[in-house]
């Protein structure tokens, strides 16, 4: 599981994720305070923090060219109507 924040700016787009919650493939959680406690899991650690990012620098790599590609693909199937 991971957890996202996203400010959504449009109708549309909204409606697009009630879908897929409806359709239990996310759940939307509203908080208005992005320092609240809603979140599950434990709070990280400034030190926790740094190791995450450290571990995310020194991990796999991919070209910009295939980042698009990977993005051009799933843009794609999320702009796909959800049935």
């Amino acid at each position: 599981m991971q957890t996202i924040t996203v400010e959504i700016t449009n109708d549309a787009a909204l409606q697009v994720l009630q879908n897929l919650q409806e359709k239990h493939f996310i759940k939307i959680r509203a908080t208005h305070d992005l320092n609240s406690l809603v979140l599950p899991g434990e709070p990280l650690t400034t030190e926790d923090f740094r190791n995450f990012i450290l571990n995310r620098e020194n991990g796999s790599n991919m070209s910009l060219k295939e980042a698009k590609t990977k993005w051009v693909k799933k843009k794609n199937q999320l702009l796909k109507p959800v049935k």
